[in-house]
C-alpha cells in the first residue's frame, strides 16, 4: 500500500460516518427546523450519484461504493425526520 492511499482511506472513512453524529441529535431532540431540505436532498443525491458511478465502472470501485452507502443511509434517514418532525 501506497502512503497516499491512506488519504483516501481515511478521507473515505470520515465521508462515511459524517451524518451520524447529525442523524442521532435528531433522533434524540426530534427537531429537523435548522436542517435544509435541499442540503439532505443534495446529500441524497451525491451518495446516489456516486453510488452508481461505482458501479458502472468497467472495473467496479467497490471503494467508492462502500463509502457511500452509510451516507446514502444516513441522508434517507434525515429526510424521513425532516419531514416526520416537520
Amino acid at each position: 500500500m501506497e502512503y497516499y492511499q491512506i488519504f483516501g482511506i481515511i478521507a473515505g472513512i470520515l465521508t462515511s460516518i459524517r451524518f451520524l453524529p447529525q442523524l442521532y441529535k435528531t433522533i434524540k431532540i426530534k427537531e429537523t427546523r435548522d436542517l435544509s431540505l435541499w442540503f439532505l436532498i443534495v446529500v441524497f443525491l451525491q451518495a446516489l450519484f456516486l453510488i452508481l458511478y461505482g458501479l458502472s465502472l468497467p472495473i467496479q470501485d467497490k471503494f467508492i461504493v462502500y463509502m457511500n452507502i452509510l451516507p446514502f443511509i444516513c441522508s434517507i434517514g434525515l429526510l424521513y425526520y425532516k419531514f416526520k418532525y416537520k
